[in-house]
């Protein structure tokens, strides 16, 4: 078996990566008060206004303070590297033209990333290869047979 090719690609997930990061939070706000407004007792038009102006709210604050995370992902060959941080790699999405990633830095704690065909270009097939390939073995140690005193 061929161990996986070594690739670098930076990672920043792109315009969809983006529209999930602004629209999930639109659409909490939007789902949270138009059920408080219904379990208040307003009508389905006021839940339905007060839906699209909290979407609106949340979806302009999500856009505002949203600052896309940057890292070059690094496979050697025989280990991941966020930002040079070396970790472990963890597959957490694959729709085919995005992979969802999760890099559990060996010093503590975890970067979420995505990489999208596009923004991977020519390197979109050997990273995919490199993040299905098992990881490779450790060579074991030949241990010298110990001498029997005669």
């Amino acid at each position: 078996m061929r161990a996986a090719p070594a690739v670098a690609v930076r990672c920043s997930g792109g315009k969809l990566w983006c529209a999930v990061h602004i629209g999930l939070p639109a659409l909490g706000a939007a789902a949270l008060l138009g059920w408080a407004t219904l379990l208040a007792g307003g009508g389905v038009a006021s839940a339905q206004a007060l839906s699209l102006l909290a979407a609106a709210v949340a979806g302009l604050f999500a856009y505002r303070h949203w600052r896309p995370l940057v890292v070059l992902l690094q496979w050697d060959g025989q280990r991941w590297t966020g930002d040079g941080a070396p970790g472990r790699l963890q597959l957490m999405m694959d729709p085919g033209f995005l992979l969802v990633l999760r890099l559990h830095l060996n010093a503590g704690g975890e970067r979420w990333l995505a990489v999208n065909a596009t923004e991977a270009g020519p390197a979109w097939q050997a990273l995919r290869a490199a993040v299905y390939a098992r990881p490779p073995r450790a060579t074991p140690r030949v241990l010298a047979p110990e001498r029997v005193a005669d």
